[in-house]
């Protein structure tokens, strides 16, 4: 987790840059949702509000403001809009189109459910060109998560996913959802986030039933090969299994609970078809 710093406690010459690209600043506030980028603030300008992004030119996740500014043309419409980004002085900053929303709901009877459906079924349409990109593939995110490497490639495929479905992720604004922070954006089977977005919903209070009767509405996780959400839902059990371990606080320890209780259903499904 980085250490969130204040607009006003940026270097000078950060200032400047971005400053030279919304005009004049009368005020910024670091946002306070999000956990991975120091700088992520939402600055007035006399042009409309502007929320900006950024890490340390040389940090070990550089990586992920590539793949926000590269995922951002390919979901425009469903993500607030690339304003602009760049490289100088040692940091690396995307900024983008500030969105007023709050963040969904994803508790039993929320009325956001339905808008964040309809989002992830538009998303599970868009495919990534091919060719090189600053992404991670899923079977390689996977790969020590799955009992056999191999099993990794059955969710492989070139369908933006954007994977992290975690309530801050996706801002609620006049009715319709809008999905934010592409960093752990990758090619994989369009199934695959509704996947992780029913394994929230456990988290939140949803029977895995009632998640799974919710993610079945939109037609690629219907379509999923049982046997491959199983193998996906044990990756994923390992998955937070290994987080709780590693940081064992109360969201993550209801996260793998949920992750558990699913992996088990799942499991038991499969066997029974057999």
């Amino acid at each position: 987790m980085e250490k969130r710093i204040e607009w006003d406690d940026l270097p000078p010459s950060l200032k400047e840059a971005i400053s030279a690209r919304t005009g004049p600043v009368l005020s910024g506030r670091a946002a306070t949702d999000g956990q991975n980028s120091p700088l992520a603030a939402i600055l007035d300008t006399r042009n409309g509000k502007v929320f900006v992004k950024g890490l340390p030119s040389g940090h070990r996740l550089i990586v992920t403001q590539a793949r926000e500014a590269t995922a951002a043309p390919l979901a425009k419409g469903l993500s607030p809009e690339l304003l602009w980004q760049f490289d100088e002085d040692g940091w690396n900053v995307n900024g983008f189109e500030h969105i007023d929303g709050r963040k969904a709901s994803y508790q039993p009877g929320s009325p956001d459910i339905d808008p964040v459906a309809e989002l992830m079924a538009t998303l599970s349409r868009i495919e990534i060109p091919a060719g090189p990109g600053p992404w991670k593939p899923i079977a390689t995110r996977l790969r020590t998560y799955v009992e056999d490497p191999a099993d990794g490639l059955i969710f492989a495929g070139q369908h933006l996913t954007h994977t992290d479905w975690m309530p801050d992720n996706v801002l609620i604004s006049a009715g319709r959802a809008w999905l934010v922070d592409w960093a752990w954006a990758t090619p994989a089977q369009s199934w695959i986030d509704q996947g992780f977005w029913v394994i929230r919903l456990i988290a939140n209070g949803h029977a895995i039933t009632e998640a799974e009767a919710i993610a079945a509405q939109l037609p690629a996780y219907a379509a999923a090969d049982p046997a491959h959400v199983a193998v996906f839902a044990r990756a994923n059990r390992k998955m937070w299994d290994e987080i709780e371990a590693g940081r064992p606080v109360p969201w993550t320890q209801t996260m793998a609970a949920a992750a558990r209780a699913w992996a088990d259903h799942r499991t038991g499904l499969t066997r029974t078809q057999m």
